[in-house]
């Protein structure tokens, strides 16, 4: 799709609903000299009128970008500008990875008040439409409007997939290069964290540490020796979701026995009111949902990270959050590295392993017109042939393909259930077997020519001094 995605999202009539909302109760604050923006003037409530929406493709960094796109495929790269206006001539600026909220989502937006939707857990990217627009109407930063800022610096770290050790090794020196003190990836049964471990600790400095996100998708007999491996690599830092949920006696186990912190995303806050991990994430939340996971958070003294994916836009907002939520102290994700441009006329740079709280009105940060035409116009890239290349140190070798635009591909490289099912032989998976896999790509060679052709219907793989025989 070569055209811009642009829509407009508006109600030719307002309901009037009488007094908007706090909005017209506060007085209003004087604009930070950096970032003057149009204030309501006594004029009345605000109201939103119309939402724009812009579909934009930017290009990512030049080491990795193959990689991930591969990886997750073109809707991980896109991402959607939401420019919300007012009738006070505002415009509040959201971001959202990908293709973001459905407009049905969003109509119910046009013609309130954005006070209206204070701690709203609607979509993340109308959250900071909402408190940018409240922000400049008041003339203050949007943290404000969340509560009283315990910090001016919010610790962020860099996010990457998973891939062979020494990519692993160049993702650190990418990370350090930028600032950060932290990575984090979702470890894949198609590859061996053990080894990638040990290629990442041989270039990172001794006060950078890796994040290791296990999916929740294991249990504790098989993950315990895992992570009795990884404890004694300096660098692992700490482990995300290590076990499914359920099982909360092996989550109680594990936080016993190792000694790395456990952080829970994908599973109930009880798990940190009974004590059973080290901290928790809010993943995606709304600020409404964010700031119940805060309260829980404070209310045990346990440490808490947001993670939401976007650019700028999004970072600052997630910026604001983290300024005022006391717990939130471990390193957020909000994947604004991944692109080498956004379109905002200034982007946040990483000091030591931190952003600093923007101090403009809203969220402080300016949207840049011509760059937000210009991706939106970018052609959409035409897919690419590669095959996903299994090696094992027994000599089996296994290629099949991975589509990540079909619905629900897009972690398929995680799982080998997902991957290929049960069309290949090969040990149990898990996340220490002798195994390394990369993305493979000769068209025109004769022998890559044939296993495209022989994937076609699943798996094909070679033993050695096998020839390749296909699955099913």
């Amino acid at each position: 799709m070569s055209a811009p995605y642009h829509s407009l999202i508006r109600r030719r009539t307002l309901l009037h609903r009488g007094l908007a909302g706090i909005g017209a109760l506060l007085p209003y604050g004087a604009p930070a000299q950096e970032a003057p923006v149009r204030r309501n003037e006594g004029k009345g409530p605000m109201r939103i009128t119309e939402i724009e929406v812009h579909e934009i493709l930017l290009p990512f960094h030049e080491h990795n970008a193959v990689t991930i796109s591969r990886y997750h495929g073109l809707g991980v790269q896109l991402r959607t500008i939401y420019v919300v206006r007012t009738d006070t001539g505002l415009e509040g600026l959201g971001d959202s990875w990908g293709r973001g909220p459905t407009r049905a989502d969003l109509e119910r937006y046009v013609g309130a008040s954005p006070f209206d939707w204070l701690q709203d857990t609607g979509p993340l990217p109308m959250n900071m439409a909402c408190y940018d627009l409240m922000g400049k109407h008041l003339g203050v930063p949007a943290w404000k409007l969340i509560g009283p800022r315990v910090r001016a610096w919010v610790p962020v770290g860099y996010w990457t997939v998973s891939q062979a050790p020494d990519a692993m090794a160049e993702e650190v020196r990418q990370a350090v290069r930028r600032g950060y003190r932290w990575l984090k990836y979702h470890l894949d049964e198609v590859q061996n964290v053990l080894a990638q471990t040990e290629a990442m600790q041989k270039v990172a400095p001794p006060w950078f540490r890796v994040h290791f996100d296990l999916n929740a998708n294991s249990h504790y007999e098989a993950v315990a020796p895992v992570l009795r491996e990884l404890e004694k690599f300096p660098i692992a830092g700490r482990v995300e979701d290590p076990i499914s949920a359920e099982d909360r006696d092996g989550w109680r186990l594990i936080r016993e026995r190792s000694r790395l912190p456990i952080i829970v995303h994908h599973g109930p806050l009880d798990l940190l009111v009974e004590r059973r991990c080290d901290g928790a994430i809010a993943g995606h939340a709304p600020i409404g949902h964010a700031m119940k996971v805060a309260a829980v958070a404070e209310q045990m003294n346990l440490p808490f990270m947001l993670q939401q994916c976007g650019g700028t836009i999004n970072q600052a907002f997630l910026a604001h959050e983290a300024a005022v939520f006391r717990m939130a102290t471990l390193d957020h994700f909000s994947l604004a590295h991944l692109w080498s441009d956004d379109v905002v006329t200034e982007r946040m740079p990483v000091v030591s392993g931190a952003v600093r709280v923007p101090t403009g009105p809203g969220l402080g940060v300016a949207l840049d017109r011509e760059k937000l035409a210009r991706y939106a116009r970018t052609p959409r890239p035409e897919p690419q042939r590669f095959l996903v290349r299994s090696r094992y140190a027994d000599g089996l070798t296994v290629y099949c393909r991975h589509n990540a635009d079909r619905p629900g591909a897009t972690d398929n490289l995680r799982y080998i259930a997902r991957l290929h099912g049960d069309g290949a032989p090969g040990p149990r998976p898990g996340y220490a077997n002798p195994i390394v896999t990369d993305f493979w790509a000769e068209p025109g060679d004769a022998g890559f020519d044939r296993l495209w052709r022989d994937t076609e219907a699943g798996p094909v793989w070679t033993s050695r001094a096998d020839s390749p025989r296909p699955g099913g």
